[in-house]
């Protein structure tokens, strides 16, 4: 199965958000590409800068693996 490319894009509120955060930049930088577009599928239901924010500071906490 081919995933569209779209899917593997970082949008961008959440990659401004990992780009402050070296922590959790780290952590979904070790993440495989399945669980990397799990994450990336989550960001598209986070509906401001605060949520976005909140989600980045806790992802390394969260059990992507």
């Amino acid at each position: 199965m081919t995933i569209p490319e779209k899917d593997n894009e970082i949008p961008l509120g959440f990659s401004m958000a990992l780009s402050k955060n070296n922590a959790a930049m780290s952590y979904f930088s070790t993440l495989t590409p399945a669980h990397r577009r799990e994450v990336i599928a989550h960001t598209h239901t986070i509906r401001s800068k605060e949520e976005m924010e909140r989600f980045v500071s806790e992802l390394d906490k969260t059990k992507w693996i």
